[in-house]
């Protein structure tokens, strides 16, 4: 089973050594889990943006600290001309060397289930993931 700090570092060794949006993390993660039967890693509840998992911020800021993920802020416009910020993560050489020497002992069905999501999901705008998501879960199936 995966833990968070492995998905994160092999999403992100997956998308080509960086990933726009920590907001996107979130749903990548979310969707890996709960669509294509990646074995759950960490918990998620309703949030601002739908389905969130505290543990896994928490992680991408260990990450980026142990000099293993970059997190960089980028200013966005969007089309209607409001400034935005997101996050983009990116792998520094050693998290990219930690993940080739883990990758073997992840398991082929936490490495399919990670490859269907990324494949249908990570070229996806954030704005369309959003949409799908906020349309096919309840934030009433979160509540604890």
């Amino acid at each position: 089973m995966l833990d968070c700090p492995t998905f994160i570092l092999a999403l992100l060794y997956n998308c080509g050594g960086s990933f726009e949006s920590a907001t996107k993390l979130q749903k990548i993660a979310f969707l890996s889990v709960f669509e294509n039967g990646l074995e759950p890693f960490t918990h998620f509840k309703w949030h601002h943006y739908g389905p969130y998992s505290e543990e896994l911020q928490e992680t991408v800021e260990n990450l980026s600290e142990q000099r293993l993920v970059v997190e960089k802020q980028l200013n966005r416009t969007s089309f209607a001309g409001d400034e935005y910020t997101i996050r983009r993560l990116s792998l520094t050489e050693k998290g990219k060397q930690l993940i080739e020497e883990e990758i073997s002992a992840i398991d082929a069905r936490d490495k399919q289930a990670l490859a269907r999501t990324i494949e249908q999901y990570a070229d996806q705008p954030l704005s369309r993931i959003l949409d799908y998501v906020y349309k096919a879960y309840n934030p009433r199936d979160f509540v604890e």
